[in-house]
């Protein structure tokens, strides 16, 4: 077998294996959040979360709300997503760099006020919203 197709088979056999390890090592192809609960912090968790209830005035939960964040940091930390919907319950949950951040929850027809919320690594901030 002549050198130019040993490299070229060589080439096929080892980049599937390349492609497959880098997977491996980034971790694939993983969802970014689901519905279940965050995992509890541990002393070596950078992030913090911040967790709540969106509900109505009468105390009915908002479900399907867009909770939206904005970092009152210089310089802003990357937020790892674009945001987060409430769920059936109107509960939602979202994990943050620690930093300063004003929290938003609206709907097409409504927004709440902005709340400003203080996450530390590893801790769970409780912050609940009423929408008029």
């Amino acid at each position: 077998m002549s050198k130019g197709r040993l490299g070229v088979l060589a080439l096929l056999i080892a980049a599937p294996l390349l492609i497959g390890a880098s997977l491996l090592v980034i971790g694939g192809d993983r969802p970014v959040s689901d519905d279940g609960p965050a995992p509890p912090p541990s002393s070596t968790d950078s992030m913090g979360t911040v967790t709540g209830a969106a509900t109505t005035a009468a105390g009915d939960p908002v479900r399907g709300a867009s909770v939206r964040v904005s970092s009152l940091d210089e310089p802003a930390p990357a937020i790892p997503e674009i945001g987060v919907l409430t769920g059936d319950t109107g509960r939602y949950e979202w994990r943050l760099p620690p930093g300063r951040y004003e929290i938003v929850v609206s709907t097409s027809e409504r927004d709440s006020a902005p709340q400003t919320a203080t996450v530390a690594a590893g801790v769970v901030t409780q912050l609940d919203f009423t929408l008029p």
